[in-house]
């Protein structure tokens, strides 16, 4: 059941990614051109719409980055945002991975059908037996049956160095068998992490320094945010009911390879300059053609027409893949010789920004963008917080009727048979179901819900919680209303005798 729930929840979500996609309306003949005015307007109005501190655009065309703009800015001290401006990149990572593991294949020095175990011979998880089946191939392209909540719950523990936090999974199981279906983890990419330096002899972070920014001159590209805080990094700001506020990121040395690479617009274009013109950047390879080829090529599922390659999604012609971090969002996209990347240091789980290279492309085939065609984030954080002061008032309430129970309270079959229904659905059923079944359906923890949901993660956590408690007293009120009225029954025959 929970297999298939995940895989519906899964078609559901690229479905309506597919029917609101940047790219499937157009075709590769369609006319294109940068309005450069048109461009900046909408790129204005999105960030005052979505209450985005800055962001940063580039738009390449075949060999050349056309248009590099960034906007409003970088941290609390105001620092304007730039084309090479640092941003951690979220997911958008994993292609870089996948690009370094290919690098390898190319080497010869790793084989995509060879079992992880032959370059990691160490490697184990719960199922020592199923770990032994998990070809390298199966991490690149979602299949190995890590599980999206495991992958997720990994981001918490990414504090440690990229081979501890790899031994750290002895005790995590299979959610799928070996090569059987996709399933997006982090973890899969981590993992890859570590075959790159186990084969490169490199630590992994050296490794794509070396191999690929260098490579492509991304200067401002980094895989450790102590170097790139000395270059202006970007400081990442989230929504607390509503307000931006400016958050830290949690440590991320182990998990990088998924999602925590650094990098600027500038930067980014080269990258994809070097995607669409299959490995080729200025006068330099990175990989070859066949191999940027295979890295394009729709493998898994993922529902509905979308198909994950190796660090890429695939609809048709068009090659995309995000990014999000607690506070950080990326998105990048490719559809034949032009692509898009857009960098912001802010993340909302309640607002899609998908929306505005959706309105980036639409511009730049011929059509009319504006702020009315984006989510409005003021009217969603006014129903979400009117909703969460309902809950809260709701919770307030019962709390200061418990003080009056005794006196309003009279144990009557029917009173006490309502209340116990009233604690059964409100109070056990509705709280267990948040608390412990909310987590399995949005297939992440609560500690990962409190990171990337300031502020409504924990009230929906504690609000439940409470009312646990709640239930718990009211029980025991409404047990003991019956102990006493018992007694007043008892007293009243013996005064009558």
């Amino acid at each position: 059941m929970k297999i298939k729930l995940y895989k519906l929840m899964m078609i559901v979500t690229f479905t309506l990614y597919v029917l609101f996609s940047p790219f499937t309306a157009y075709a590769e003949s369609d006319e294109w051109n940068v309005d450069a005015a048109k461009i900046d307007t909408f790129m204005e109005s999105a960030i005052n719409r979505f209450h985005i501190p800055g962001a940063a655009l580039g738009i390449i065309k075949g060999d050349q980055t056309v248009y590099l703009k960034g906007y409003g800015f970088s941290g609390p001290e105001k620092t304007p945002v730039t084309p090479q401006t640092p941003f951690v990149l979220g997911s958008t990572s994993k292609s870089f991975t996948a690009l370094a593991i290919m690098q390898l294949v190319e080497e010869g020095k790793i084989d995509l059908d060879a079992p992880i175990k032959r370059y990691l011979p160490w490697f184990r998880l719960a199922d020592e037996e199923a770990s032994k089946h998990i070809l390298v191939k199966h991490l690149l392209n979602q299949t190995s049956g890590l599980s999206t909540y495991d992958g997720r719950l990994g981001m918490m523990n990414g504090n440690k160095s990229v081979e501890e936090h790899i031994r750290d999974l002895t005790h995590t199981s299979l959610s799928n068998p070996v090569g059987s279906v996709f399933q997006y983890s982090n973890l899969n990419y981590n993992i890859l992490g570590g075959i790159v330096q186990a084969v490169s002899g490199e630590p992994f972070t050296q490794y794509v320094s070396n191999h690929i920014f260098k490579q492509l001159d991304m200067v401002h590209s980094y895989a450790s945010p102590e170097k790139a805080q000395n270059d202006g990094l970007a400081t990442g700001y989230q929504p607390v009911f509503g307000f931006m506020a400016p958050t830290k990121q949690l440590r991320h040395e182990g998990t990088v390879a998924s999602g925590y690479l650094i990098s600027s617009a500038e930067d980014m274009s080269n990258y994809l300059i070097a995607q669409i013109n299959r490995g080729h950047f200025k006068n330099k390879t990175v990989l070859s053609e066949e191999g940027v080829e295979l890295m394009h090529r729709p493998s898994s599922s993922m529902g509905d027409g979308v198909f994950y390659a190796m660090g890429w999604s695939v609809n048709k012609n068009v090659i995309f893949h995000n990014g999000v971090t607690e506070n950080t969002y990326s998105f990048m996209v490719m559809n034949g010789d032009y692509g898009i990347v857009l960098l912001i240091n802010a993340n909302d789980f309640l607002i899609s920004y998908d929306s505005i290279v959706a309105g980036i492309n639409g511009i730049l085939h011929g059509q009319e963008r504006s702020q009315a065609d984006l989510p409005d984030f003021s009217k969603t954080y006014l129903i979400v917080d009117l909703i969460v002061l309902i809950g809260l008032g709701l919770v307030s309430r019962s709390i200061y009727n418990l003080f009056k129970w005794k006196a309003r309270f009279k144990a009557t079959t029917l009173r006490i048979f309502i209340n116990y229904v009233y604690i059964l659905l409100f109070n056990l059923l509705l709280p267990i179901g948040i608390v412990i079944y909310l987590p399995k359906l949005a297939q992440a923890p609560w500690s990962v819900a409190f990171s990337f949901l300031p502020g409504l993660g924990q009230v929906l956590y504690f609000i439940s919680i409470l009312l646990l408690c709640m239930g718990l007293v009211k029980a025991v009120l409404i047990i003991r209303s019956m102990d006493g009225d018992k007694k007043e029954d008892l007293n009243l025959v013996n005064s009558s005798s």
